[in-house]
């Protein structure tokens, strides 16, 4: 069951696709239990499919998620992309980032998700190892930001995928309440920029609350040609 009803499609569009997701286990369920009647955001369903399926065909080893709420997303990534991969996942609110640690634990991922607890902007500023794939779903106020310190440690062919960039629909509003301006103006930015980066090929879908999903673009030196079709004689 999601945690919130959603915001982009119609309702029946919605139904379907909840339909169409596979039962999850037992802790997950849980987790999206407990988000929805606390009012935590964790990332819809159908997201954390479309995470679990870019995680697992990538075959991405290093993984960062800014903001890791109740672990839900963390659980997810490292599920998906297996036991060579390690996930570190960071947390402003300490109380959340202990919660996530016990539900990592209970997954049995310990060894494989790190927890950390923190604000993310500062965590980029000292992280400098490398970045199969980039999970952001945190302050969207931060979302330029994020982007980036991101980008330069991506590697060649790394992902970026981002959630909640359509913001309940009000990113393509005309009128915008006082109180989600800045979010708005926020995600307008860093969705602008996401798609016009030169070193990405990015695209943002309208899934769950709107995602973003890019890719590092590698050298040009080390693209090889482009075929060459001549025409018939």
């Amino acid at each position: 069951m999601k945690h919130a009803k959603d915001a982009i499609l119609r309702s029946e569009q919605a139904n379907y696709l909840e339909a169409l997701e596979p039962p999850r286990d037992e802790l997950l369920r849980a987790l999206e239990e407990s988000a929805r009647e606390r009012g935590l955001p964790i990332s819809d369903p159908e997201v954390c499919s479309f995470l679990a399926t870019v995680a697992r065909s990538t075959e991405a080893r290093r993984i960062v998620e800014l903001g890791t709420n109740i672990g839900y997303g963390a659980i997810v990534l490292a599920r998906a992309a297996g036991p060579l991969a390690h996930v570190i996942t960071v947390e402003k609110d300490e109380a959340l980032a202990a919660e996530a640690r016990r539900n990592v634990a209970a997954a049995g991922l310990e060894e494989r998700i790190e927890v950390r607890a923190g604000d993310a902007v500062a965590f980029l500023e000292s992280h400098n190892e490398p970045v199969d794939l980039a999970y952001v779903d945190c302050v969207k106020e931060d979302y330029p930001t994020y982007l980036k310190r991101l980008v330069p440690m991506l590697v060649s062919g790394g992902v970026l995928i981002a959630d909640n960039v359509l913001w309940r629909g009000l990113v393509a509003a005309e009128t915008v309440p006082d109180s989600e301006r800045a979010k708005v103006e926020a995600l307008r930015t860093f969705n602008h920029d996401l798609v016009n980066h030169p070193k990405l090929r990015a695209v943002v879908l309208p899934l769950g609350d709107g995602v973003a999903f890019a890719t590092k673009l590698g050298s040009p030196s080390m693209l090889p040609p482009a075929p060459v079709t001549l025409p018939p004689r």
